[in-house]
Formats: C-alpha cells, structure tokens, sequence
C-alpha cells in the first residue's frame, strides 16, 4: 500500500513538474514572437508586425491590406506630429489559460516614443493568444478596454483573464540649455 501511495506522489509530482516546465516553454516562445513584433513595428515593417495580429482584428479591419493601409496611414500621420516610436518592451506576462482550444494570458507593454519636448512612455495592456498550442502566438492591444469590451471582439477569451485600468502616460520633459543652472 505505502509503495502504491509513493508511486502516485510521484506520479502527481511528475506531471505538475512537466506542466511548469511546459508553461515555461510556452511562455519563452510567446515572449520570443512578442519582441519580435516589437522589433518590426519600431522598424516600420507593417506588414511583418501585421502578422501577429488576431485574424478576427484583420476581419473586423476589413482584411490584411486594408489593415496594413490603414495602419501605415495613421502612422505616417502621427509621425508629421512630431512622434517617433523608440522602444517595446514587455513585461512579465500572467499565467497561461487554457481556454476554447487556445492558449490565452496578457502581456504587459511599454512604449517609449520622442514627442515634441520630451519622451512619452505609455504602458498597455495586450492579450496573448495561440490557437496551435504555443506554436504561434497573435497580440491584441487593449487599448484601454476591459475585458467584456475584448470579449464582444473575441468570444472565446477566458473570463480567467485580468487586464487591469490602464494608466496614465508619463511624460518626460527636455532638458533645455537655459534651465541648467551652473554655479
């Protein structure tokens, strides 16, 4: 009886241990293809940082060439403003969900962008999905949305998901030449 206990100790640990270390790889790849987008979007290579959208933001955007259109075109328009894209970053994201034949979690994001007199940083929150068991993973912005407004979006997203208010971007003035005071 005692060996039967151990062996389904074990049995358990097994499986809890191969769980983690599955998680752990998912989580590495999902990261991997996350910064990949980030590094395609500061490069302006839309079309390739397109290819992690969700198809179901490519239908509602009316397909990839509309999307890839408008996208460049809002852009081009933020950027006769005064702003340029210098960095994506992301943070540690939550616990993988499974959920409707999809991996699911959310990813925090920073982006630091050069605006007239200073730096903006923003943080946002995306939704990380694969529906290929880790193998490719698609990147959804919540813009400031809770997850009900996601929901009506993607149906199949976990109620599990948190996706916390968004917060205020901080902004980081330039130093000017005259407001150095020396003695």
């Amino acid at each position: 009886m005692k060996r039967k206990i151990i062996l389904f100790v074990a049995a358990i640990l097994l499986s809890v241990c191969t769980y983690a270390q599955d998680d752990a790889a998912l989580t590495k790849a999902m990261l991997e293809q996350a910064n990949e987008m980030g590094k395609k979007f500061i490069a302006k290579d839309y079309t390739g940082f397109l290819k992690y959208s969700h198809p179901a933001v490519i239908k509602v955007m009316g397909g990839v060439e509309k999307m890839t259109t408008a996208t460049i075109t809002e852009l081009q328009a933020i950027e006769k403003e005064g702003v340029k894209f210098i960095s994506i970053k992301f943070g540690v994201p939550s616990k993988i969900i499974r959920a409707n034949n999809e991996l699911q979690c959310t990813l925090p994001e920073a982006i630091e962008m050069r605006v007239p007199n200073g730096k903006l940083t923003t943080t946002t929150t995306m939704i990380a999905v694969s529906q290929d068991k880790g193998k490719n993973w698609y990147f959804i912005d919540t813009s400031g949305n809770n997850l009900g407004n996601m929901q009506l979006l993607l149906p199949t997203l976990s109620d599990d998901l948190y996706v916390p208010m968004p917060t205020d971007p901080i902004f980081e003035e330039d130093v000017k030449a005259e407001d150095i005071k020396t003695e």
